[in-house]
């Protein structure tokens, strides 16, 4: 029998993992993912954000992005972190920023750049505390959602190639763009390597919101569900516990 990870009964935190391509800008409304990831905030439009572009070779673009996007859905406390070696991770202010936030954001690109730069750090491990410990929404899109793994995918078609993640949530391997990019194969071979390992493709401009080891799926597209015994696809409104095999 396969031993399965536990999540934790005391965390408080809340985690939104978007499969990459939600609606940004012009298409954001009341009910779109980037809403909902404002709406799970405690304090709503009146949180502090961070906006980690991080894993983006054009920052300055995304950060413009998100900026407006979370200014269209009445956010005013929105700060951004231009993250792009380790060094810069762990400064007083940066910190301080970290200490004093609600949301933060981690957007697309490529995970890797994430791992390398904060894994390691102070930051990170403030980062853990926080969400452990409050109310806390931690999101991510695409490269900033698959990040959120311990066993993180970095690449491959072919064959998968994995490293190590942030660990935000270690019982589960994330992957996006699921069904646009026909991932499914590499997922499995993901998870024939870690079994105890529960493996989740989220498709595009869908999310999954984990509050207390349980998810929702929100959004337009299907969440596939992968562990060593069974395949489940989940739609918009759909739940599933974590703990639950």
């Amino acid at each position: 029998m396969i031993y399965l990870e536990k999540y934790s009964d005391f965390i408080r935190g809340i985690l939104i993992a978007i499969g990459g391509s939600e609606s940004k800008g012009s298409e954001v409304d009341t009910n779109s993912i980037l809403s909902e990831v404002i709406n799970n905030s405690k304090y709503g439009i009146n949180s502090n954000i961070i906006i980690i572009p991080t894993a983006s070779s054009f920052q300055d673009e995304i950060d413009s992005e998100y900026r407006t996007t979370f200014e269209k859905i009445g956010c005013k406390n929105i700060k951004t972190l231009f993250i792009s070696s380790k060094d810069q991770v762990d400064s007083p202010d940066n910190l301080n920023l970290l200490k004093n936030s609600n949301v933060i954001m981690f957007s697309g690109g490529d995970q890797s750049r994430i791992s390398e730069c904060f894994l390691g750090t102070e930051f990170l491990n403030s980062l853990k505390n926080k969400f452990n410990s409050e109310h806390f929404v931690v999101a991510g899109t695409s490269a900033g959602a698959m990040c959120m793994s311990e066993n993180m995918i970095t690449g491959g078609t072919e064959k998968v190639e994995c490293g190590l993640g942030l660990s935000l949530i270690p019982q589960l391997i994330i992957d996006t763009h699921f069904i646009e990019r026909d991932r499914l194969p590499r997922l499995i071979e993901a998870v024939s390597i870690y079994p105890n390992r529960i493996g989740v493709g989220i498709s595009e401009n869908t999310a999954i919101i984990i509050k207390n080891g349980k998810f929702r799926v929100i959004g337009y597209g299907s969440v596939t569900i992968l562990n060593s015994s069974n395949l489940k696809v989940l739609s918009p409104g759909d739940k599933y516990n974590i703990n639950k095999i």
